[in-house]
C-alpha cells in the first residue's frame, strides 16, 4: 500500500514494517518466560490486547494516516504475535498426554502456517483490483479481521488453564503446618 499509494520505495515500505518484526522478537522469549512462570492465559491476554489494538490502529487507514500511527500500528501487532504464540503452543500441548505433545505442536506450528497463508490470500483477495486512491479503504476489512484474531485471543485466554499455585505443602523440604 505505501508503495502505491504514497509513492514510497520498497525499501522505505519495508521499513515501516520493521515494528512488527522487532515486537514479535522482543516479546517471543518474554512471553514463553511468562507462560513458564504464570501459565497461558497471562500472555494470552498481552497478546489479544496488543493485537487488537493494531489492528484497530489501521482500520481507519487512509491516504494521510501520519507515518508514526502506521509504525505504532505495526509494532504492536508485532508484540501481539510474540506473546501469541509460546501460550498457543503452550494450550495445545498441555492438553495433551505426553507422548502426543509433539503432535499437538506439530498441528499448532501447522495451523498458524496455514492461518498466516489464508490470512495473506484474504488480504490480498480484498485489495485485489482496487486503485491506489481506494486502497486504504479496501483494506480496512482485512484490518478488522487481524482485530478478530485478537478479540479471539482472549477466548482462548478464557479457555486456558490458570497456572496452578504453589503451596507450602508442594515445596519440598517444608512441612503443611
Amino acid at each position: 500500500m505505501l508503495q502505491h499509494t504514497r509513492g514510497w520505495t520498497p525499501l522505505e515500505s519495508g521499513a515501516a514494517t520493521l515494528p512488527m518484526a522487532v515486537g514479535a522478537t522482543l516479546c517471543a522469549p518474554w512471553s514463553g518466560s511468562l507462560v513458564g512462570r504464570l501459565g497461558p492465559r497471562r500472555p494470552l491476554i498481552l497478546a489479544g490486547v496488543f493485537t487488537t489494538a493494531g489492528g484497530l490502529c489501521l482500520t481507519n487507514l487512509g491516504q494521510h494516516t501520519s507515518v508514526p500511527l502506521i509504525l505504532l500500528a505495526h509494532l504492536l501487532i508485532g508484540v501481539g504475535f510474540g506473546f501469541a504464540n509460546a501460550p498457543l503452543t503452550n494450550t495445545a500441548v498441555s492438553g495433551l498426554p505426553s507422548s502426543r505433545a509433539g503432535v499437538a505442536g506439530a498441528i499448532t506450528s501447522t495451523a498458524r502456517q496455514v492461518g498466516a497463508a489464508v490470512g495473506i490470500a484474504v488480504a490480498g483477495g480484498l485489495v485485489a483490483g482496487t486503485d491506489p486512491s481506494g486502497f486504504a479503504a479496501a483494506s480496512r476489512p482485512g484490518w478488522l479481521l487481524v482485530s478478530g484474531c485478537g478479540v479471539f485471543l482472549f477466548v482462548v485466554a478464557r479457555a486456558s488453564q490458570p497456572a496452578p499455585a504453589v503451596t507450602s505443602h508442594d515445596v519440598p523440604g517444608r512441612s503443611r503446618d
